[in-house]
This record gives structure tokens, sequence and C-alpha cells, in this order.
């Protein structure tokens, strides 16, 4: 959890680990132009036809998703139950881990168990990775810069509220991107991170992006259900929810196309 008592360490963490995370982003921009001008639609894409994907909404809200591999196939669960600034946060985090880390993952080194504790060194990076990938630095300098002229009687963390619609990203991961481009100062960082910016937001606000999409999407689940990491990694009530629905679900279809036959 970001807070003001670790947000600096934070900050200053990630500007060590920032030359390396940014080859990371380069060589997703390579992809395809899209990586750049889209990369969450990108990412989806992207996920959905190398990958197996599972959209679930779990309870547990300070879960974001997961990696994991088996049977010759990677699957990917993104908790739709969270604010659609986090859960486009999630879809850049989880596809660091499958893109860059995908033998890892296949050799059961690496966990990629995303949620709100405090983050090992590779949750840290695809955190990084998330943040650089969905928020260009140039773009955030001239946006803010507006922001702050045309609302220069607002205070900083109102400011900041502004930018939440231009990138559809969590209010934190924006103060500490820019504090981490130096566009405000760390002191300001601490200052600000906690600020209940949902009890202040302009009535021009698009409250939508703040509620969940709790899409749901089954992809081949039936097998990563059986996967003990999943069991592992997944509360107990959220795995008994999917493995319910999902099962459901099926029969539903199934007996939609028994009426079909007849």
């Amino acid at each position: 959890m970001i807070n003001k008592d670790n947000v600096i360490e934070i900050i200053n963490t990630n500007k060590d680990y920032l030359q390396q995370v940014q080859v990371y982003v380069d060589k997703t921009q390579e992809i395809g132009i899209a990586f750049r001008y889209t990369p969450v639609e990108a990412i989806k894409n992207y996920l959905a036809r190398d990958a197996n994907l599972i959209m679930f909404p779990s309870d547990d809200l300070e879960y974001g998703g997961l990696v994991t591999y088996k049977n010759g196939r990677y699957f990917i669960h993104i908790n739709t139950n969270q604010p659609k600034t986090y859960e486009n946060f999630i879809w850049a985090h989880e596809f660091y881990h499958y893109f860059f880390e995908a033998d890892k993952i296949k050799a059961s080194n690496v966990r990629t168990f995303a949620d709100g504790s405090s983050p090992n060194e590779n949750e840290r990076i695809a955190n990084l990775f998330a943040s650089e990938l969905l928020i260009n630095s140039v773009i955030l300098k001239a946006v803010f810069a507006e922001v702050r002229q045309t609302y220069a009687g607002d205070k900083l963390e109102n400011q900041v509220i502004r930018l939440i619609q231009t990138f559809k990203l969590p209010y934190k991961c924006l103060v500490i991107k820019l504090a981490q481009d130096e566009l405000i100062t760390l002191n300001e960082a601490v200052e600000i991170i906690d600020y209940d910016y949902r009890k202040h937001l302009p009535s021009d606000f698009d409250k939508s992006l703040l509620t969940p999409s709790r899409s749901v999407l089954f992809d081949s689940v039936s097998e990563l259900l059986d996967d003990p990491i999943v069991r592992e990694n997944l509360r107990a009530s959220d795995y008994q929810s999917i493995n319910t629905t999902y099962y459901s679900h099926m029969n539903h279809l199934g007996g939609l196309r028994e009426k079909e036959k007849e």
C-alpha cells in the first residue's frame, strides 16, 4: 500500500530501475504503433491472441491479477472488480510479466500475484514498467503545465485529479510519476499522496473511470482452475466463485444448445 511513509522510498527505487525499464518499454513499443498510442487496447488484443485470458471480478480489492503457466499455455487473470483506472494499470503490469518473464513463469521461478502489499523487486519493476508505458513523460509535462495554468487557483492535489481523466490511471500512480519526473517535489508527493481525492472530484469529472467494469471472460478456465499456483494465490472465495460461475455458465450454454437442437 503506497502512502506518505513509503512514497519517497518507492520514487527513489524507481529511479534506480528506470534505465532498465525504459529498455523494456522501447521493446514493447517496437511490437506495433498501437503500443505507443493506445497501449491498454494493444495489450488486451495481444494477450487475447497469444494467451488464455480470464476476466473476473474478485471481492479482494487489493488483488489486481496474476500470470501463470499450465499445459503449454499461459493464463492471465485480471480482477475486473477494481476501478477502471486500476484495471488499466494492471493490464500493463501483467503484460510485463507475460512478455518479459515468460520463461521464469513457465519454470515456476516467478510468482506474479499483483496485490496491494509491499512489492518485491519483480513487482516493483512491473509497476514501473506499467507507469512508463502508459504515461508518456512529454505528454504528462505538457498536460500538467496546462492544468496548472487553467486551474491555477486549485490545490495541487486537485490539479492531479484533473490528470486522471487524461491518462485514465490511478491517482497515486500519477503522483509518483510527477515526482519521479521532477514536475513536483518529493515533499509535495508526501503531502498529497494520501489525499482522499474521491471526495473532491470536479463537477465535470467522468466518475465512470472510478467504477469497475466487472467484465467476465472465460478462456480455457477449466485448465487454470486445476493449477495449484492459482489455488494458492487466489482467495478461496474467489476460486470458488470463478469455479461455480464458470460451470454454471457452461451448463447454461449447454441448455441453450439442446433447445436449438429441438
